[in-house]
């Protein structure tokens, strides 16, 4: 028998969007990306679903599932995230489990994992079961099946956590060697210390419930040192390294071996550690004595044959792989940190927790006051309510027939929903990042801040006595490391408040993004539903008018809202709106009436004065569009601006060109405001003329770019666009589905000829997602001859006799 191998994945970001619009905020520390979902999909989660096993020239050879050979988690809040902007990296994690349901004898390699990565132990008992509870019912949602096991956050654990996923009928919990208190062989037999992890990780071990009932879970104890070698000590450097490592600590047949990193460690902190994996894992793992299988069947075919019990951690509270104090990093100043400077501190983090749980008990309070009045169970419709999250607000009848204390009215309906929504929040402030770093102005302590700012505002909604007062003076005690911070009181209220989206500023951000016909006349938009109705736009001169009537629907609460509006865009980035809440048909039409009359005849400064008067009081600007209307206007007005950049410097280089080119030719250096002048030109003719022909899949069309091309070359400019290869890789992608479809010689011709023209403008298009598609058209084990050959060349494929190529 081989050496069984199982290595698992722990894959996850926190929730990073706006809880007020449901969208991620630009995030400066990811650049270029837009935010750090981004830039690690990029990095990591697609690159495993793709990965390249390349030739020794850099040549792809195949393309791997990565997830398919691995035991992995994915995050419930980053999978929601990649189901939207990931969609190819989200469907390769969904076919690598049903794929490895087949490999693994039944066992699917996926597991879940705590909703929102919050520290279950120092979770109270309701919050604890519904991270459970929805974390298993995500993963039902998504892969169609029930978990075998669930990943426990930081591998935080105590005796309540593994009673728990008992509860839930899992089967197995993955845990670091530092986490074993003590075993013993089945059967009652002596107890052997293991607290300085020493536990044997070749073996599952069962774990029996404190209560007595014989209940049971299997414990796999991870090999410490040998992950600590991957995440941290170069052993991606090579897959014979990777391997090597585990042939050291391999022995005897059937033996497991097995590990758990965080998987960002493939492609993300270990540059093409996704490539290292697949090779590995594909190419060389069986020649090397290893049989791949996951937890779940290693179980089935090995059983334990020992006990093992627990450390209880300080006061019992639980220990976890990544603090050296049981879990103090997620709640005081335990010395474990990361980044940050000398001589800071994290005293803050107490204060943090102390100001979140006064703000959860102050939330359960009304909660549980709606037991059969709105909930026949609150707690039990809190963990039912995971299917309403999943359905974006979908299904709130049937979830409120099944959960509600009777058939509730409408006012009821919208208060029951709110209370749970208040609830998600809730949770949603305690994911562990918010802790885990060196700073309470850190980008994560920050974004749990925002989630104890929208409870706030339901609370407001409710009627309830607000807590911020009481809130904010706890978290006044968090004192940044850098005093120009403030404290959690101050980043609070400049880093939280702004981020607030209340209706009335999501009614002007229509109203704005109106004057530019941007979202429509109706539909669905950052947790709201929104009609527009009785609306009139028109410009005079520089200076467009609208007025109009904005309906809203929360789609979490079903909650109406009804605003009046004026707008005005002024030009650049001058936009102003003011609205109120619908004051009746006769109210509406008259102000409307009252302000079209003045708008051909009156001043500018009258026309403020009375659109304030009439649909006011609250005024609005561009900064309260939602970001993407705001950074699209933005956009159209940068535009403008480089357009005007481009009459000047295009002037100065036509009217100089020919004296460019003498002074060229006679070996002169051209001073660089000339050179300057030249690159802006073409660069901007280049990739006008790009776009302009976007269109279009013919490389004949493209004469005229081929030219601006080649004339930058020659006066040594750099005309090379994001736009202009992104357009072309468009393109190249598309032009290879096409030969995926018509394996046809004029198809590949057309293919080929655009790759050529790229190379020829030294153009630089991302080739992956056409490589991709060549792999999936190309049947296994067909010769590739000919002009498929010349494509796969240019592609920078393996070009072999006989396809041993898969996706």
């Amino acid at each position: 028998m081989a050496t069984s191998l199982v290595i698992h994945g722990h894959f996850y970001q926190p929730p990073r969007e706006n809880p007020w619009t449901g969208m991620v905020e630009r995030e400066p520390s990811a650049a270029p990306a837009h935010d750090w979902n981004e830039r690690i999909q990029g990095e990591c989660y697609r690159p495993n679903a793709f990965a390249r096993v390349v030739d020794g020239h850099g040549r792809v050879a195949r393309i791997v599932n990565n997830y398919a050979h691995i035991n992995f988690n994915f995050g419930p809040t980053l999978l929601s995230w990649m189901e939207e902007h990931g969609p190819d990296a989200y469907r390769r994690i969904l076919e690598a489990d049903r794929e490895s349901l087949g490999r693994f004898g039944g066992h699917g390699s996926a597991i879940a994992q705590g909703y929102n990565h919050a520290i279950l132990p120092l979770c109270n008992e309701h919050d604890r079961i519904t991270q459970i509870v929805w974390g298993l019912e995500d993963f039902r949602h998504r892969l169609g099946r029930s978990a075998e096991a669930l990943w426990l956050p930081e591998t935080a654990c105590n005796d309540a956590c593994l009673g728990a996923l008992m509860d839930q009928g899992m089967k197995y919990a993955i845990l670091s060697p530092y986490q074993a208190e003590r075993v013993r062989p089945l059967g009652n037999g002596d107890w052997t210390s293991v607290a300085e992890g020493s536990v044997d990780p070749g073996q599952a071990y069962r774990y029996l419930h404190r209560d007595g009932s014989g209940r049971s879970i299997a414990l796999f104890f991870y090999d410490g040192p040998l992950s600590r070698s991957i995440a941290f000590e170069g052993a991606l450097y090579s897959s014979q390294t990777f391997l090597d490592r585990f042939a050291h600590v391999g022995g005897r047949d059937g033996r497991l071996v097995s590990v758990a990193t965080d998987g960002e460690t493939y492609g993300h902190h270990s540059h093409f550690g996704d490539r290292t994996l697949a090779y590995a894992l594909e190419m060389e793992a069986a020649q090397r004595g290893f049989a791949l299988t996951n937890y779940g069947q290693y179980l089935e075919q090995h059983p334990p044959t020992h006990e093992a019990e627990i450390k209880p951690g300080p006061n019992g509270e639980g220990t976890s792989w990544s603090c050296a104090h049981g879990v103090g990093r997620w709640y005081r100043d335990c010395g474990c940190s990361t980044g940050g400077q000398e001589g800071w501190n994290q005293a803050w983090r107490a204060p943090l927790r102390q100001a979140l749980d006064f703000l959860r008990d102050a939330a359960a309070v009304p909660f549980e006051e709606s037991r059969g009045r709105l909930f026949k169970d609150p707690w039990d419709a809190r963990n039912g309510y995971i299917s309403v999250v999943l359905g974006k607000g979908q299904g709130r009848d049937e979830f409120l027939g099944r959960f509600g204390a009777r058939e509730l009215d409408a006012e009821e309906r919208v208060r029951a929903l709110a209370l749970l929504e208040l609830q998600r929040q809730c949770l949603l402030m305690y994911t562990s990042c918010g802790w885990f770093f060196s700073d309470i102005a850190g980008l994560e302590a920050v974004q749990v801040l925002k989630y104890a700012g929208r409870a706030i505002d339901l609370m407001v909604e409710l009627g309830l006595a607000s807590p911020r007062e009481r809130f904010l003076e706890i978290l006044s005690q968090a004192v940044s490391n850098e005093p120009s911070k403030g404290n959690g009181a101050d980043i609070f209220r400049r880093e939280v408040d702004p981020m607030r989206m209340t209706p009335e500023r999501f009614a002007a951000h229509l109203a704005i993004s109106g004057l530019l016909d941007e979202e429509g006349e109706s539909g669905d938009v950052s947790g709201f539903h929104f009609s527009r109705h009785e609306t009139r736009k028109e410009q005079l001169g520089r200076v467009t008018l609208a007025t109009g009537q904005l309906k809203l629907e929360s789609s979490a609460t079903g909650r109406l809202y009804a605003f009046m509006h004026a707008a005005l865009y002024i030009g650049g980035v001058d936009f102003y709106c003011v609205l109120r809440p619908m004051a009746g048909p006769k109210r509406f039409r008259a102000a409307v009436a009252k302000t079209w009359e003045h708008f051909a005849s009156g001043s500018l400064l009258t026309l403020l004065r009375l659109i304030q008067e009439e649909f006011g009081p609250e005024e609005f600007g561009l900064q309260h569009a939602l970001p993407r209307s705001r950074q699209r206007i933005l956009e159209q007005v940068f535009g403008s601006m480089i357009g005007h950049y481009y009459e000047q410097y295009a002037r100065l280089y036509d009217d100089n060109r020919r004296i460019m080119d003498h002074l060229q030719q006679s070996g002169f250096q051209l001073p660089r405001e000339l050179t300057a002048a030249a690159e802006f030109t073409l660069a901007y003719r280049f990739e006008q003329e790009v776009l302009r022909q976007q269109g279009s899949m013919d490389p004949q069309a493209y004469g005229k770019a081929r030219e601006l091309a080649l004339e930058a070359q020659r006066r040594g400019c750099a005309v090379e666009r994001p736009s202009v290869n992104r357009a072309f890789e468009e393109k190249v992608t598309a032009l290879v589905r096409r030969v995926a479809e018509d394996p046809q010689d004029d198809t590949v011709r057309g293919a080929l000829a655009m790759l050529e023209l790229c190379r020829e403008m030294r153009l630089a298009p991302r080739l992956d997602l056409a490589q991709e598609a060549f792999f999936e058209a190309l049947p296994p084990r067909k010769a590739v001859t000919g002009l498929m050959a010349q494509l796969a060349l240019a592609l920078g494929l393996v070009v072999p006799a006989t396809s041993e190529t898969g996706v």
